[in-house]
Parts: C-alpha cells; structure tokens; sequence
C-alpha cells in the first residue's frame, strides 16, 4: 500500500501487551517504537485479561516459569473472553516444555512458545504470522458487511421495479420481461456471495442493467423515439467534448441522455399519441413537468442522483420561462443545458420542414437566447455541420487570421459569453473580420471558424 505520494507507508507498530510478575520488572526485551512495537506493560496477572479486553492489542505476551498458576488462569480467561478480533497470545518460558505441556497450552488457546533469551525480531517476524490472520479476519468481515449492503440494494431495486409494475399495469407483457431481468440479478447476487472480491463490479453492472431496463421500457411505450435516447447522448458528448466536461461528469450526462424521458412513462398513453396541436392546456403542462417525475424515480437510487439532477431541469429555458424553477441562463446547471440542447437538436431534426441543413441551422437559431443558451446553439451548429454535411454544404475550419473578404460562414459566431456577432450563411467583408479579431481579444471566440467552401 502507498500513500497518495507514492510513497511506501510505513509499517503499523505491533500493539503488544506484555504481561509479567515482579520478577521480571525492568526486563521489556527492547518493545521500543523503534524497534517497532507500541509496548503497554501489566505486573497483575488477575487484572491483565480486562486490560487486554480494553486495549485491543494484536499480541499478549507472558513471562512466566514452567509452573505458574496464576499465569494458567490469565490463559484461560483470554482464551474463553470474547473478542472482535482475538489477539495473539505467547508464552515466555526460561526452557522448552515438554510435549504434554505444550499440547497443554495450545488447547487452551497459546499460539506460540518463546524460550527466553530471544530478540525482538523474533517476536516480530512470529506475531506478524497472527496478525496477518487477524487482517485477514477483519477484510473479510469488511466484505461481508458490503455483501450485506449489496444485498440490502438489489431488494429495493426488486422492490421498485415491481411498483413500476403496479404503475404501468397497461403494459404487463414489458414488465414480465422486467422480471425476467430481476431473476437474472437475483442469481448475480448468489454469485456474488461467492466471489466477494468482485462484489463492485457486479454492482456496477446491475445499475448498468437498470439503466437499460429503463431506456427499453422508454423504446417500447414511446415508439415513435426509438433510438432518440441513444442520439441524444452522441450529440451531448460531442457537446460535452468541446467544453472539457470530466470523465464522471461525462458518464452522469450520458445516463441522463439515455434516461431523460422516463417521465414520460407516467403520461397517458392516448396523451402521448396526439399531435402538439391537439394537447389540452393540462396535457401541455405534462409534457412541461415529466422532466421533475423522471428525477423523481431516478433519485429513489442513490447511483443515478447526479443523472437525475440533470434531468429535473430539462425543461428550463435560457429567458428564464422555462420548468420547473424558471431559472436562467448561467443559473441553469451546465450539463442539464448540454442535454437540452441535444434533446432540442434531435427533435428539430425529426420535423418535416426541416429539409435541408441550411434551414436546419436557421430553425435552430431560432432557439438562441429563449429555449437554449447561445453557447450551446454555437456547438450544435458545429456539430450539425460536422455530422449532417453534404457535397452541398461542405465546410472547412479556419483561424481568425486566416479569414478573408468573401467568405460565407457555415456557422453563427458567437462569443465565449454568448454574444451572438454573426449568424451562419453570413458574407464575410473587411468590417465583418475586424469585428470578430476585435471581440476576439476582449470576449474570446472559438479558435475555429467554420467557412463554407
């Protein structure tokens, strides 16, 4: 084990009780923290069995002659105390006992014999065989107390998922699938009571098998999104690429993605199937509000917290007129505005009157400033044009330096605080270049300009 400068830890001092007579006062062998021990001495054989209960020391040694009954009773009172962890006892004898005593002392619970003289290596190299078992007792008690956790978990998953059964009575075929799957991580926790060392990345894969419960029961009450969730979360990596989003913070995102209409399984079926222009004012504000129920489950597990913070404020919009809190621009979370944007960006695609990707980027620019941040319609412009382009629509990233009068833009420009300075399709002249190397140096730009060429 290392420290977090990997720097080799040093060894733990052994805990050592030692207990001995008035004979043996002023005789502690050399028990000094240099030489490794963290040494507590007792001279009363009748209280030495409570100190040890009180101290919890990884070795009792007592000194003691061949005959001793005090030192007989002090073995049989450790030997039949109570113990957590037992320590090691040893015995130190003036000369080797003969097979019957020895067989003696082992019953009643001596796990070693010293014949004084010895060093304090000795006792060291011999205690550290005990206390490596007694290490090795308290991992494993460790393990059992996670197993128990896991086990604990994996029924309030079984527990949840039988109330989205109750819930969504409509759809008992999709459910007995659920429990199919609930059945197969019943027998993932057999096997991880035999195998506590891979104990993480079985649970691991029961939150992945959570998720996919969930995004298949998305697919098959939702028909016409399949596959949305899965575009959603290309689109929001992309996104979180560009802005340097971290690893974790990345996974949570791309969970939310796959995740993020799973407030609408509690919608109406018939709600579901009607066109916008049909919804009722009520149905209107479901729509606005199954972000918040979809967290609502999602945060009932403690591994998809993150992802269901981002999805409570899908619906809030850049002006601030948006669900459930109306928050605003900088004030709504950065990765719940990526996943807005993304779910935004696929819809749109979907339209019919989006036929080309010149009237897609138009359409989307129509969202900067009210349903999304301008920011973020700068990305998925530049994603649009990187994923969507044709032989008619192709493009090139240029430096600021490097534009020149008459280029076309292939994307808006905006500024890193989302200052909007030109919209895509826009003629480059001299003013116009001057203007972004100007904002350039005050407000940055992206360092690539999208030219078509």
């Amino acid at each position: 084990m290392t420290t977090p400068n990997n720097e080799k830890r040093i060894p733990e001092p052994i805990s050592l009780l030692y207990v001995k007579d008035e004979r043996f006062i002023g005789e502690d062998k050399g028990f000094s923290k240099e030489n490794g021990f963290a040494l507590e001495t007792c001279n009363d054989f009748e209280v030495a069995s409570e100190l040890a209960k009180l101290r919890h020391p990884d070795l009792i040694l007592i000194e003691s002659d061949n005959e001793d009954a005090p030192r007989d009773r002090l073995v049989k009172k450790l030997s039949e105390a109570e113990y957590k962890f037992k320590p090691a006892i040893f015995l130190s004898l003036a000369e080797y006992p003969s097979p019957g005593l020895r067989l003696k002392f082992f019953r009643e619970g001596v796990d070693d014999i010293l014949i004084r003289p010895f060093s304090t290596d000795e006792v060291k190299e011999k205690a550290r065989i005990f206390i490596d078992k007694k290490n090795i007792s308290q991992m494993n008690h460790a393990l059992n107390q996670q197993l128990e956790k896991t086990t604990e978990y994996l029924k309030r998953f079984k527990q949840e998922l039988k109330k989205t059964k109750t819930e969504l009575y409509e759809e008992r075929h999709s459910l007995n699938n659920a429990l199919k799957q609930i059945n197969q991580m019943a027998n993932e926790r057999t096997r991880l009571k035999r195998d506590i060392k891979i104990a993480k990345e079985t649970l691991d894969g029961n939150v992945e098998g959570f998720s996919e419960l969930l995004s298949g029961l998305i697919k098959i009450k939702i028909e016409k999104n399949r596959g949305h969730g899965e575009r959603v979360a290309k689109i929001s990596s992309f996104i979180a690429g560009q802005l340097k989003i971290d690893e974790k913070k990345l996974a949570d995102l791309q969970k939310a993605a796959m995740l993020h209409e799973t407030g609408l399984l509690f919608i109406p079926e018939t709600t579901l199937q009607k066109e916008k222009e049909e919804l009722t004012e009520f149905e209107k504000g479901l729509f606005l509000q199954y972000p918040v129920k979809g967290a609502e489950v999602l945060s009932s597990c403690t591994e998809f917290l993150n992802c269901a913070g981002i999805i409570r404020h899908l619906n809030e919009n850049a002006d601030g007129t948006g669900k459930p809190d109306g928050l605003k621009k900088r004030y709504i979370p950065l990765l719940s505005k990526i996943l807005a944007g993304a779910d935004v960006f696929d819809t749109l695609r979907e339209e019919q009157d989006v036929s080309s990707l010149e009237k897609f980027l138009m359409r989307l620019e129509d969202y900067s400033g009210t349903r999304l941040d301008p920011t973020m319609v700068a990305l998925l412009e530049k994603y649009a044009v990187l994923h969507m382009g044709s032989d008619d629509y192709c493009i090139k990233g240029r430096g600021i330096h490097q534009l020149e009068p008459g280029m076309t833009l292939g994307t808006a420009l905006f500024t890193n605080t989302g200052t909007k300075l030109f919209s895509a399709n826009t003629l480059l002249t001299q003013d116009a270049i001057d203007k972004i190397k100007k904002y350039s140096r005050e407000y940055p730009v992206d360092e690539t300009v999208y030219i078509r060429v």
